[in-house]
């Protein structure tokens, strides 16, 4: 009988497993992330963010990617993109711009690479 194993060897490039490991160590960020869901966690975190992400037991490790906005080395740390995109908002990043950063793209090539113009905005009739 097969093994129903994911060989973590034989990835496609550019996939991150969220093993037990790196779910443990993502939890801290991912319970802050979602957490940012509220306004006031949203003002707290605005007010004092190394403040924030004390109070929530943020590795130090992740509080320099948050910092750096190293959305992608996050997911790899555990992340989660979902609820990251919240933090990456916070921090100025639009959805797109965080696509980009995490493909290590421009956002100019990553938009090329959608076949959509610059500046454009999609509005639900597009998508």
């Amino acid at each position: 009988m097969k093994s129903r194993q994911i060989d973590p060897d034989r990835l496609p490039p550019g996939t991150y497993l969220n093993t037990g490991e790196a779910a443990s160590r993502g939890l801290a960020i991912n319970r802050f992330c979602y957490d940012l869901k509220r306004p006031e966690n949203r003002e707290r975190y605005k007010a004092d963010p190394d403040g924030e992400m004390e109070r929530y037991g943020i590795d130090p490790v992740d509080r320099d990617l948050i910092r750096a906005k190293d959305w992608l080395a996050l997911v790899k740390r555990g992340a989660n993109v979902f609820v990251l995109l919240r933090l990456s908002l916070m921090h100025g990043d639009s959805l797109t711009a965080t696509g980009a950063q995490m493909r290590g793209e421009t956002v100019e090539e990553y938009l090329a690479s959608r076949k959509i113009k610059a500046g454009a905005s999609l509005t639900s009739k597009e998508t």
